[in-house]
């Protein structure tokens, strides 16, 4: 979680820089669609590959040796470069009929501009597809310092280039995605060698490997449409909006998804290798608690934040984004897209767990299943919501999709645990709602008053944002249940253990 924080500020601080430099301009509207693609096709078949590649590397590792456990990666590994590098050429060639799918919206000179960065863009997949297995191996050793160093240097690159210009114009962040991928890829290569990780095929090239591999991969690409796809399907529909629409629904996200990928996501990563330990020793009552304690970790979270966005967040939008060509109309359009995005944020965090615990289970079908649902919910939404609320009622398309297929694997994985009772767990909800309410009422009537009192809101909001966060932790500690309480004296021993020298 550290690593991730130090990614995230610097992503922050990029998003900063985009937003003066481009506000949310057209040719902006048409990178982050020329960008999504490759992007969000890595994202989809990378997610994908690892989960099936780490409990059979592991497996690999137990029944044979590591020297024949690093061959067999080594030989996916050289596969895996001669696929994407196939596939990059593909996409380079196909260009033009993908700008003209994924950006119909887009007028000629658009379209012309989107058609040269996505034969650039291109690239990405073969650079990053060479390191989808590098990661693989680094989340199987567990080595989560690599894991989570390596993606610094993607948002450092783009920095460099938005920082120093040279010209460029929009395609600094063309640039600076393709030198800061390659830059993580060869970082994450370089410390597995560095690790002991022997790049070399003293045994044979084995087909059953690939089919294993194929057979675990298939079903699990149905959690990579949940969290991916239907991202890239939400930015191609807000090209029929006007310009500036794409722009503003990709800020919104990514404040969104900033609590997500900082802490959700760092979860899930490094339980998943012990949740496959506990499935495979049978210990179906630990399986139980992780499953019940993530669940009421994700609400301590993700509550508490959806409160502090819904409250300020046109302030938070204004303090980090507005400046620049990122003018007042871009900074309230943007903030009420966050807040639509936010109400979903709790469903939207459980997808990462979710998803974790269906791998480790080994029923990645109901992953695929749930994946094709999301995708045909979320088009039905968009075209409802956005009809009324623009690009806004894409954001509630996403929180409505996610909170409708998180409601149903909730209770798929209870099933499949074995769960009897999820009372306990419903009652420590409650609770944490009935904070959440008082922490909403303390905040709402401290920023008044500090209203009535002509105070600025550079003032008001931070006090009102740590009283209310104040509030909502009595308010819970006064009303724990059992579980929460866990949960607090988990997080209070991990604080003691840092403060430690």
């Amino acid at each position: 979680m550290i690593w991730a924080m130090m990614d995230k500020i610097l992503a922050i601080g990029k998003e900063m820089m985009i937003a003066h430099r481009f506000g949310v301009s057209a040719a902006l509207d048409v990178f982050n669609i020329a960008q999504a693609f490759p992007g969000i096709m890595m994202l989809f078949l990378s997610g994908a590959l690892v989960s099936a590649f780490v409990p059979l590397y592991l497996e690999w590792r137990n029944r044979c040796s590591p020297q024949e456990a690093d061959s067999h990666a080594t030989w996916l590994i050289f596969l895996a470069a001669a696929f994407f590098a196939v596939l990059a050429l593909i996409c380079l060639f196909l260009s033009p009929i993908i700008i003209q799918l994924i950006g119909y919206g887009f007028g000629p000179k658009e379209k012309q501009l989107g058609i040269m960065m996505e034969r650039l863009l291109s690239l990405l997949i073969f650079i990053d597809g060479v390191g989808i297995f590098f990661r693989g191996i680094l989340h199987a050793k567990k080595m989560f310092f690599h894991l989570y160093v390596a993606p610094l240097f993607l948002n450092i690159s783009i920095i460099f280039f938005l920082y120093f210009d040279m010209g460029l114009d929009i395609y600094v962040l063309v640039w600076g995605f393709l030198i800061g991928t390659l830059l993580k890829t060869i970082y994450m290569g370089v410390a597995l060698r560095y690790e002991g990780f022997s790049f070399r095929t003293p045994i044979p090239f084995d087909w059953k490997k690939v089919s294993a591999l194929w057979y675990l991969m298939l079903p699990l690409l149905g959690s990579e449409l949940i969290a991916n796809s239907n991202l890239l399907i939400d930015q191609v529909m807000a090209t029929q909006l006007p310009a500036g629409s794409v722009s503003t629904l990709r800020y919104a996200f990514r404040l969104n998804s900033l609590p997500v990928q900082v802490i959700i996501a760092a979860i899930s990563m490094a339980i998943f290798p012990f949740i496959s330990e506990e499935f495979a020793a049978g210990r179906r009552d630990n399986l139980q608690s992780i499953f019940k304690y993530s669940i009421i970790f994700l609400g301590f979270i993700t509550i508490p934040i959806t409160c502090l966005v819904v409250l300020f967040s046109k302030d938070i939008v204004i303090l980090l984004l507005k400046r620049g060509a990122f003018d007042l109309d871009a900074a309230r359009q943007t903030a009420q897209t966050l807040v639509c995005y936010s109400v979903g944020l709790f469903f939207y965090a459980y997808t990462f767990i979710n998803g974790t615990f269906f791998i480790a289970l080994q029923k990645p079908k109901i992953l695929l299943y749930m994946g094709i649902v999301s995708v045909f919910l979320n088009v039905f939404f968009n075209f409802l919501f956005m009809h009324f609320f623009g690009v806004k009622g894409i954001a509630l398309s996403t929180s409505a999709t996610m909170g409708i297929i998180s409601i149903w694997f909730i209770f798929l994985l209870k099933k499949n645990l074995g769960i009897t009772n999820l009372s306990q767990t419903f009652s420590s909800f409650y609770r944490m709602i009935i904070a959440a309410a008082g922490m909403l009422g303390t905040a709402l009537i401290i920023v008044k008053l500090f209203e009535l009192a002509s105070i600025s809101r550079l003032i008001s909001v931070p006090i009102a944002a740590a009283a209310s966060s104040l509030c909502y932790l009595g308010i819970i500690w006064v009303f724990r249940t059992p579980d929460l309480n866990t949960c607090i004296t988990v997080l209070t021993n991990k604080i003691n253990l840092w403060k430690k020298p």
